[in-house]
């Protein structure tokens, strides 16, 4: 049997990529992944380094756009920039038809929020393990002088060896950098996620990651985001007016020293909050090392069906 390879093709203003289609001579696309904001997400087959990839391609009807094509390309840029064992790593940058594309590591397991939606919540210690870790890639991105910006569920994956690997630096902040485009004043991110200084329209800063980073904790305790609603605007309300709730009023018999790591972590007042993500995870390692801490569990029936006070 003669395999027949298909190659990108355009109708009208839309490229179409097909599976078995050859991008650049290279990156065999076998599935569609997924389909972004601004770019669809494939797997493909590296056919050079016989190796499966993710490739991100920028959408037709973003290409004319100025400030979403210099988007896409600053996040090649500082990714590219990465070599951190939590973060996804990129191989390769180009263009397909003027579209670029971006050409990650391929992570075959589920996201965090893949995990949250069908366990609903973590036990102490598995949240702990995978905050410790995001706060390792985070606190690499800030040596570098990285703002991710976009810590979220969606952005975490999970590896079936308990590993995390960080993803998406779209709207990545990088200080004292021309790569930055003039959105000070724009809201971007999600509101769910979003520290109060951003919303006031102020610049990102570390304690900008180390919020989202303290919110990501609390919800996979609890299931759930401190503030939440179907209208954005109100959520941006609560973030700049409300306290994150007291996790114990979830969960009873976490211990004290949790909820108090979620309020550094979250404190509305940038100059309360950790101010390295080192402090935030010195504070979780030694909870850890706690074991007495640990010796109370949620009641089997909570464990079970997930019967947690709303």
């Amino acid at each position: 049997m003669v395999e027949v390879t298909t190659f990108p093709v355009r109708y009208g203003n839309i490229l179409m990529i097909k599976i078995n289609s050859i991008i650049d001579d290279r990156y065999k696309i076998i599935a569609n992944i997924a389909s972004g904001g601004m770019s669809n997400v494939f797997e493909a087959r590296d056919i050079i380094f016989k190796r499966n990839v993710a490739i991100k391609i920028l959408k037709s009807e973003f290409r004319d756009n100025l400030e979403n094509l210099i988007r896409f390309q600053n996040e090649a840029k500082i990714s590219a920039s990465l070599n951190h064992p939590n973060i996804v790593k990129i191989y390769d940058y180009g263009e397909v038809d003027d579209l670029p594309y971006i050409v990650n590591e391929f992570i075959k397991e589920q996201t965090l929020r893949e995990v949250l939606d069908y366990k609903r919540y973590l036990s102490l210690n598995e949240a702990c393990s995978i905050i410790i870790q995001v706060l390792d890639a985070i606190s690499y991105l800030h040596s570098k002088q990285i703002i991710h910006r976009d810590i979220k569920p969606l952005n975490i994956f999970i590896l079936n060896d308990g590993g995390v690997k960080i993803t998406d630096f779209g709207i990545s902040f990088v200080k004292g950098s021309s790569l930055n485009l003039n959105e000070t004043k724009k809201i971007m991110g999600t509101a769910q996620y979003l520290a109060p200084e951003l919303i006031k329209g102020l610049k990102p800063s570390f304690q900008t990651d180390i919020y989202a980073i303290g919110i990501v904790f609390y919800e996979i305790l609890t299931g759930k985001v401190p503030f939440d609603s179907e209208n954005p605007s109100e959520v941006a309300k609560m973030q700049l007016k409300n306290i994150v709730p007291s996790v114990l009023k979830t969960i009873p018999n976490l211990p004290n020293d949790v909820d108090e790591i979620i309020r550094k972590a979250t404190d509305k007042n940038i100059f309360n909050r950790y101010k390295t993500c080192e402090e935030f995870k010195n504070d979780l390692s030694a909870l850890l090392k706690n074991k007495k801490l640990f010796s109370k569990s949620r009641g089997i029936f909570k464990r079970l069906f997930g019967l947690l006070n709303d």
